[in-house]
């Protein structure tokens, strides 16, 4: 349980997280969540940086083809832990919509110990929901 602890502060660091930017987001750091997208595509595509989620995000076909050598592809219900987060980061391109680019520590699966960014939209917050049950 240390060593991710250890691995959770320094993916904090490296993915430049502020204290700044956590006041405007609805996540923060430490929480385990579980990683899922939507109904009809449910993996989860983590990226390497958050500069590139936002560019996918906002990209044409043929540039985000291009861009998703640079990301990963999540089974559904893979867990994280929120290390940073950047509010109303990521625009997309198909909806009025603008999401939190989230820093995540992947804890499941074959990524685990690895660090991404993923969008605000394909977390589920497993802390909450465990003491909804409780």
């Amino acid at each position: 349980m240390r060593s991710v602890a250890v691995l959770a502060l320094a993916a904090a660091y490296l993915l430049g997280c502020t204290a700044g930017a956590w006041a405007d987001c609805k996540l923060r750091g430490g929480e385990h969540v579980v990683l899922y997208g939507s109904a009809d595509d449910p993996s989860v595509l983590a990226w390497d940086s958050a500069e590139r989620l936002r560019e996918y995000n906002a990209a044409s076909f043929d540039e985000a083809r291009a861009l998703a050598l640079h990301a990963i592809d999540l089974s559904p219900g893979t867990r994280a832990q929120v290390v940073s987060c950047r509010p109303d980061f990521v625009q997309s391109q198909t909806a009025d919509v603008v999401g939190d680019a989230v820093g995540v520590l992947i804890l499941t699966g074959s990524y685990r110990g690895l660090t991404r960014w993923v969008l605000s939209t394909d977390i589920r917050d497993v802390d909450r929901a465990k003491k909804q049950h409780h």
